[in-house]
């Protein structure tokens, strides 16, 4: 299927892209393989049902699939809970926490002394974030998933992705792992917040947590603590069950997060 990526947006083969990583959808299956329906449970707005379909799309070429999977999904698909394990919790189990930085509640981090690369970690966010700005998928649900309007930050993260500018100075984003067992379980799509600053968008990636922040009105405090760009690249724990439980009124508000889990 020759059209233009949407990334590089020059006309090449498009491959069928994943919305979120097909790992994701792996390690949501029912563990007991002596069930005959191990599939994932999917939660909208009008039902609930288990689905073996994924969301993909004709959206980019196999050059810039490869750039996602080597600066942020590799990476990260081997740091979030699978199932048996949670390697990136286990890191911060051995860490010093840091002081003062204060997040709901939240312990801080530095994830350069904890030998987190909290860059792919900021790399593989901004790209699921900005997949949902520049595209409709069409969800397992039959509904179609809300554009995000990323402002001006869209471009300069494309360009970021992309690799031909550094990381955008009108970005912060907040990386929270989770420690309650209920946000372990699962992963929904990004969604738009309400009652901060400036445009915000919130995800769940199977216990870890983003907070993505765009435009110029971000508050400085959301910056120093950006895990791309705080000198110590900050990293937070916490327990997320209540932002999990957000995500679902939003989602019964009629506003479309596909909430995949077991």
């Amino acid at each position: 299927m020759i059209r233009v990526c949407k990334l590089c947006l020059k006309p090449k083969d498009l491959q069928d892209s994943h919305f979120m990583p097909a790992a994701m959808y792996k390690y949501v299956r029912d563990p007991d393989a002596t069930k005959k329906n191990r599939n994932p449970v999917l939660v909208t707005a009008k039902t609930t049902t288990t689905t073996s379909k994924q969301v993909t799309d004709y959206v980019l070429c196999s050059g810039c699939e490869e750039l996602f999977n080597k600066n942020g999904e590799n990476w990260m698909l081997k740091q979030v809970w699978n199932g048996k394990r949670f390697p990136l919790r286990d890191r911060l189990a051995v860490a010093l926490p840091l002081q003062p930085y204060t997040l709901s509640n939240s312990i801080a981090f530095s994830g350069a002394m904890a030998g987190i690369d909290t860059e792919q970690l900021g790399y593989f966010a901004l790209s699921v974030i900005w997949r949902a700005a520049v595209h409709q998928w069409d969800s397992p649900s039959g509904r179609k998933t809300t554009v995000l309007n990323l402002g001006t930050a869209e471009e300069p993260i494309r360009t970021f992705l992309l690799g031909e500018t550094p990381f955008p100075a009108s970005v912060a984003i907040l990386a929270v792992v989770c420690m309650d067992p209920y946000s372990r379980g699962v992963f929904y799509m990004p969604a738009q917040t309400t009652g901060i600053s400036g445009r915000s968008f919130v995800m769940l990636a199977r216990g870890v947590q983003f907070m993505v922040f765009t435009g110029d009105s971000i508050p400085p405090i959301v910056h120093q603590m950006c895990c791309v760009k705080s000198a110590a690249k900050l990293i937070f724990q916490r327990d997320c069950s209540q932002k999990t439980l957000e995500a679902y009124a939003q989602l019964m508000n009629q506003r479309p997060i596909p909430i995949v889990g077991r």
